[in-house]
């Protein structure tokens, strides 16, 4: 399925990231390369490049966007004057000024005196480090990007406010900010823009109602649509239709002079790039969607390859001061962009791109054979905003986790664990069945039965294990690889009344059982009373979306999320019949977030993360307890685990170190873990890295020999699983974990630093203390004595 999918394609990234690390000169010119040359080439030839089954390019590639025609009447802008700015709100600890002129502000700390602006510091401007078009676009309250339908319906073209001799319709003060409407005549785009100062907060939006991208005055003059025509009426109106806006982009943005600042990007577990004032030119930047790509526009494209954003956030620290910002509204039509120094100007700079209409390939026959790129023609609605959490003294990345935390639990939803859930937990995968391949006919593979299930859990409880939470995968009817029609659970596992007497077992030890869920996303058995022609997921160009998983073997399609929601449902009862805890979800229940262009199940990429949410909830309160796998930060709250939850990065060139921001923000609402221990690719420093981060240990296992599994094409990744060759590995870091976090799964982490390369401490809320080193000596300061490849507690208090 899916998961296979991102299993070999982080892999793939990760060997070119290696490749190319070692061709920095190279990298420069790969972050250039146009993705629309390939796209005009595959619907010049009337075929798809990429078709829907996800193969995407290596980190750094971004579409580029055609700068729009300069307007020689524009001369270079100022920034706009602070001593004239009128203050439009104190909240008593900050006063917001704005220029209205402009539009820009600044928000001003009464008490550190510190200053945040919606525009690059101007005390750093150097003309000559910046190009004519981005000393506009520095200045500029907001960037965009457009296309003209008239023109070339699938061309971007990049501009911005003055560009394009904007003007200022209305200026009005509210409560606590302002308002603002821009107007750009040219192109008859009104952008309203909305601005209030909160606690410790000031909040950007974009606001749904009053905003136009339509020309309408020049609609009148057009004449017929005769071929003499033709060239006049595109003239006077060329359609222009928005398709992103970046408002106040350089919110906060810096350059490198003093080299004591970073900006933080929501990638894996989170990174930073930091101020370099020596860093090479090259114009590789961040961006990806919130959320991951949606495959209702994935025909005839590619997808990137970095770890998918999880979490709306990014920040900037700037010496003593900083920022934190989430995309609170609209995040999931949105993405974070992040460039360095050098990329594109002087500063370092993070935002967030809105997105209003998406490119697509119009198929213009039945058999998709020939077609053509276009952007929707629908403008997406809602409002869009982006609050940005003022920090003051050591605005550090453990303090920007901090405040997200809060946002988590105050805005999302999230909850404290409670206090009494102590100890740490083993998070135990078992491996079902699945489908063997056959010359002439398939055959069933059982590897682990409900019986043999029970007798792994019974040795790790008599080894040893105190705690452990059970995942029983592949347990649905023909196996792993089959979506559809999921009960009884297989009869050659053991049936309903195996699975009822392994809940009991399970139960009666103190545990936890749980049944895997993500294959109600896909269908490739027809059960349920599914057709793909009628029920499966549509893309824009209404076709079904269905795909090959990455060994080219099955088809799958795509099910409509509306009819995800009716069988899942129908089977809930089913699911508490047998007596077990809860279920794991993941893929198109809280980690794919797709649109749906099914006329019968039609729903928006907003409609389907409710969706998913009400799904979720749903199954919570029916069962009780449900587990998350990689998944979204939206659908977290309603999960006890957050299973394979990314600790690494991209290995983009420009990142220069990974950091445990989503575990901070996270450790004390959920627990979670990592890829499975057993499938790791350096064992030792998976476990290390699970100790600094505050996880659990994870493992798949099956009762069936690691060999067996090669009989079934779906089952490459699990290479290892033999549960007897593991007993001992499994009960030794489970007890490992337990020393090191015993006493903290409820603790919020308050502090993460190195003390020396290679050397890495957590602090927890209660004082508690865990350094882990890297490195293959000792590490010794102060009475600490950490050795290689080991790490060390300071409990609370000593």
């Amino acid at each position: 399925m899916i998961r296979f999918m991102k299993a070999k394609r982080n892999l793939t990234a990760l060997a070119v990231a290696i490749v190319l690390s070692c061709m920095p000169v190279l990298m420069v010119f790969a972050g250039q390369a146009p993705v629309q040359a390939k796209e005009d080439k595959a619907a010049e030839n009337g075929s798809q490049e990429a078709s829907n089954e996800g193969q995407k390019p290596a980190p750094g590639k971004e579409e580029e966007a055609k700068p729009a025609a300069a307007n020689p009447n524009v001369k270079e802008p100022d920034f706009p004057k602070e001593s004239a700015m009128q203050i439009v709100a104190d909240n008593g600890r900050y006063q917001l000024k704005a220029d209205p002129k402009s539009g820009h502000f600044i928000v001003f700390s009464k008490q550190s005196e510190q200053v945040w602006r919606s525009y690059p510091d101007p005390q750093y401007w150097s003309s000559q480090e910046n190009s004519k078009a981005w000393r506009v676009h520095l200045k500029s309250p907001f960037m965009f990007r457009f296309v003209e339908f008239k023109v070339r319906r699938d061309l971007l073209k990049e501009s911005n406010y003055y560009e394009q001799s904007g003007k200022i319709s209305s200026f009005e003060r509210i409560n606590d900010g302002f308002k603002i409407t821009y107007e750009m005549p040219n192109l008859g785009f009104v952008i309203p823009v909305q601005v209030r100062l909160k606690d410790d907060y000031v909040e950007t939006t974009v606001l749904e109602e009053g905003l136009k991208d339509v020309k309408e005055a020049q609609k009148e003059e057009a004449k017929p649509n005769t071929k003499a025509n033709a060239k006049s009426n595109a003239k006077k109106d060329p359609e222009a239709r928005l398709v992103s806006l970046r408002l106040f982009p350089f919110f906060g943005a810096q350059a490198s002079d003093g080299e004591n600042g970073f900006l933080l990007i929501p990638d894996g577990s989170g990174a930073l790039i930091d101020f370099k004032k020596d860093r090479a030119n090259t114009t590789s930047f961040y961006n990806e969607r919130i959320y991951g790509e949606d495959w209702a526009y994935s025909s005839g494209t590619t997808f990137s390859n970095r770890l998918p954003v999880r979490m709306p956030v990014f920040g900037i620290k700037d010496g003593d001061k900083g920022f934190v910002a989430v995309a609170h509204q609209g995040a999931e039509y949105a993405s974070v962009l992040a460039a360095p120094s050098k990329s594109f100007s002087q500063y370092n700079w993070t935002t967030v791109e809105q997105i209003y209409r998406f490119k697509h390939f119009q198929p213009s026959n039945t058999r998709r054979t020939a077609g053509f790129y276009t952007y929707s023609k629908e403008l997406t609605a809602g409002d869009r905003s982006v609050r940005y959490y003022l920090l003051e003294e050591q605005p550090d990345y453990a303090r920007m986790a901090g405040r997200y935390r809060q946002y988590l639990m105050e805005e999302v939803g999230y909850e404290r664990l409670p206090a009494s859930e102590e100890g740490v937990r083993l998070q135990l995968h078992l491996l079902g069945g699945d489908t063997a391949k056959g010359f002439l006919w398939d055959s069933y593979l059982p590897l682990t039965t409900t019986d043999e299930a029970e007798e792994i859990v019974r040795q790790l409880h008599y080894l040893g294990v105190e705690d452990m939470s059970v995942v029983y995968l592949g347990w649905q009817k023909g196996g792993y690889s089959k979506a559809g029609g999921h009960f009884p659970v297989d009869r050659r596992l053991g049936g309903n009344g195996g699975m009822k007497r392994l809940a009991d077992f399970v139960r009666s030890k103190g545990f936890s059982l749980f049944l895997d869920a993500r294959s109600y996303t896909f269908n490739n058995t027809g059960r349920d009373g599914f057709r793909g022609s009628r029920d499966g997921l549509r893309d824009q160009g209404s076709s079904v979306i269905r795909f090959r998983s990455w060994n080219r073997e099955d088809e799958t399609t795509f099910v409509s999320p509306r009819f995800m929601e009716e069988v899942v449902l129908r089977d809930m009862q089913k699911v508490k019949e047998l007596g077990v805890d809860g279920l794991l979800f993941g893929d198109g229940i809280g980690d794919i977030l797709n649109t749906d262009y099914n006329e019968r199940y039609s729903l928006t990429r907003t409609e389907s993360l409710e969706l998913q949410r009400r799904l979720l909830q749903t199954a919570q309160e029916e069962l009780g307890r449900i587990q998350l796998a990689e998944g979204n930060v939206y659908a977290g709250k309603f999960a006890e685990h957050w299973d394979g939850l990314s600790n690494d990065y991209s290995y983009d060139l420009f990142v220069d170190r990974t950091v445990p921001f989503a575990q901070i923000a996270l450790h004390g609402l959920v627990s979670y873990s990592f890829e499975y221990a057993n499938l790791s690719g350096n064992y030792t420093e998976n476990y290390l890295r699970g100790i600094e981060y505050g996880a659990e240990p994870s493992f798949v296992v099956t009762s069936s020999p690691s060999q067996e599994l090669l009989k079934s094409k779906s089952l490459n990744r699990y290479y290892s699983t033999y549960y007897k060759d593991w007993l001992e590995q499994i009960v030794t870091q489970y007890q490992l974990y337990n020393d090191a976090l015993s006493e903290v799964r409820t603790e919020f982490i308050t502090d993460h630093r190195a003390l020396a390369k290679g050397v890495m401490e957590t602090t927890y809320a209660n004082g508690h203390r865990v350094v882990v080193n890297y490195n293959a000596y000792p590490y010794s300061n102060e009475g600490l004595v950490v050795q290689a490849n080991d790490f060390a507690v300071i409990r609370g208090g000593q």
